[in-house]
């Protein structure tokens, strides 16, 4: 593995953990301004919405997740990750468990990785 191949990994389980931690400063730190994410019902949200929703309202809660099978592409600056998550929680307080296949495009910005773009599918 290479080392930004792992920067990336590290980065995927960085953010899993902000998410399972309530931890909006490291969300925000990985999340690029304008992020955008591709849910599996097709709904393209902003880092405002999933922001608003997850440390706002609380309609987005994950209580339990991992991400493995993470694969990275990098192409200089730029990557893409693809991986799967495994997650447990509610959604305007439905409570769900999901099981993902993700894409995040990224982007080198200085010394750090960002996610910009991100994608999820759900696994039958």
């Amino acid at each position: 593995m290479t080392e930004q191949e792992d920067q990336l990994n590290q980065l995927e389980q960085r953010i899993i953990r902000a998410w399972l931690d309530n931890d909006r400063e490291t969300v925000n730190a990985i999340l690029a301004d304008d992020w955008t994410v591709i849910d599996p019902s097709g709904r393209v949200l902003t880092k405002a919405q999933v922001m608003e929703e997850a440390f706002e309202s609380r309609t987005r809660k994950i209580e339990a997740g991992t991400i493995d099978e993470v694969k990275v592409r990098t192409f200089g600056d730029f990557a893409v990750v693809t991986g799967r998550t495994a997650a447990a929680g509610s959604y305007c307080r439905t409570s769900l468990s999901v099981t993902l296949r993700f894409t995040d495009v990224c982007v080198k910005r200085g010394s750090d990785w960002q996610v910009v773009a991100s994608q999820a599918t759900l696994i039958a």
